[in-house]
């Protein structure tokens, strides 16, 4: 849609009949807009205006640039990318205001849909039952780095170019949590559409927020793991045979790593 001076615009609704959990993230992004995006070392877009009342919450934002396919991305953009996230995860942790996010990861550790991880994994993962058994390792090594301020749904589908500058979207399961489920994420997502994420993401990464490289690269290759085996079989039936062997291949390759390291 368009502003009434003629500037391009997305309303972006959530009615109250959608759920408590619906409406706790269409808040979190409206706080986020309204508190922390004037501070926020990344570009987002623009507020033109909210509604927030007992039937639901809308935001009126700026049409701020178009998302790109992963394959389209040159290794610039992904280097860029890295350092726009290093600039994000060293953001002063806000106060004030609890700023605690969803993170089904977590509760998929806890309490894991075994029955689905089974059909799904045991005819082309072997050691399926070792890793399953072994997910408090993953855990483990996920939390190896310090909590940060993340965006939380960190794919190439919310994060739009204009003028040759990354602009960051969706910021409803925003708050405090692991600097690789950003980085991790956009594997996850990457992977289905046969596209790998460059090493220059990471590289950019780490020269612009010094961390030991090693305990980044574990994190996110427990992340990613994790994400795969535990959530993942639930959005199979939304790909195609071919995202799914994409994904089927890149989990193996993670397990082996995982296993070898």
């Amino acid at each position: 849609m368009r502003t009434v001076d003629g500037q391009g615009a997305y309303l972006k609704v959530t009615p109250a009949m959608l759920g408590p959990e619906a409406i706790a993230a269409a808040w979190r992004e409206l706080r986020f807009y309204q508190d922390l995006a004037p501070l926020a070392p990344v570009r987002t877009p623009r507020l033109f205006g909210h509604l927030d009342t007992e039937d639901g919450v809308a935001v009126l934002l700026e049409a701020a640039g178009e998302a790109q396919e992963p394959g389209a991305w040159t290794a610039r953009m992904w280097a860029d990318l890295g350092r726009e996230l290093a600039g994000l995860h060293n953001m002063p942790l806000p106060t004030g205001v609890d700023w605690t996010r969803p993170d089904a990861l977590r509760e998929a550790l806890a309490d894991p849909d075994m029955e689905q991880i089974h059909a799904f994994w045991a005819p082309t993962l072997p050691r399926l039952p070792e890793l399953l058994a072994r997910r408090g390792e993953l855990e483990d090594q996920m939390d190896a780095l310090p909590p940060v301020f993340i965006h939380g749904d960190c794919h190439t589908d919310n994060l739009v170019h204009s003028a040759g500058t990354v602009v960051f979207c969706d910021w409803q399961v925003a708050g405090i949590g692991r600097p690789a489920s950003d980085l991790a994420f956009l594997s996850i997502r990457s992977t289905p559409v046969g596209t790998t994420v460059p090493q220059v993401l990471i590289d950019a990464y780490v020269d612009s927020r010094p961390c030991e490289r090693r305990t980044l690269q574990r994190a996110l290759l427990a992340e990613e793991l994790a994400v795969f085996l535990l959530l993942w079989p639930s959005f199979a039936a939304f790909n195609s045979p071919l995202g799914i062997a994409c994904v089927r291949r890149r989990t193996l390759e993670l397990a082996k790593c995982w296993f070898d390291a």
